[in-house]
């Protein structure tokens, strides 16, 4: 292979691998919990009207150090260098920059990153379209979707959603 070759080859990997982790070092803030939320938003989501097949979003609820309805602004690889290889790039997941839209648990500014591995969940979430997430930070403090269970598009979330509105938690 060729000097010029490989070095577009090495151009294109670093640009592919640099893009995620500036946006999680910008991000990583929108990791820390708020606790004055918290509680108020999760007994709301134990009142009337949620059902047996919701109280595993309360468990995410509760879980989560982020809850958020946020539009898919932007999708990224998140490229394994080590497992990368000239004229082969192994992804092991998504990064996501969004905007949040309305944020229950933790603190946005408005724009949010977060990642979801293909080890978590194989889905890929779609551009534009408005997700309810429930993030939490990784070892570095970076949000991360844990399961494909952690984005529920929005026609799915709708009930929850109002649910959240109605009981006026939001952070």
């Amino acid at each position: 292979m060729n000097q010029g070759k490989q070095r577009q080859q090495f151009h294109y990997i670093a640009r592919v691998s640099v893009l995620p982790l500036v946006l999680y070092l910008l991000f990583s803030a929108c990791a820390q919990a708020s606790d004055a939320t918290e509680s108020g938003a999760a007994e709301s989501l134990t009142a009337p009207g949620i059902t047996a097949e919701d109280r595993g979003v309360v468990e995410r609820y509760e879980r989560a150090a982020f809850v958020a309805e946020v539009q898919i602004a932007g999708i990224h690889r998140d490229v394994d260098r080590a497992l990368s290889e000239p004229g082969m790039v192994a992804i092991k997941g998504y990064v996501y920059s969004a905007v949040s839209r309305q944020t229950w648990k933790g603190e946005s500014s408005g724009l949010v990153a977060f990642r979801r591995g293909l080890d978590a969940c194989e889905d890929k979430l779609e551009k534009g379209q408005r997700y309810l997430i429930f993030a939490s930070p990784d070892s570095y403090g970076r949000l991360q979707l844990l399961s494909c269970e952690a984005a529920i598009p929005e026609a799915e979330a709708a009930p929850l959603l109002a649910q959240l509105k109605r009981s006026g938690a939001a952070g």
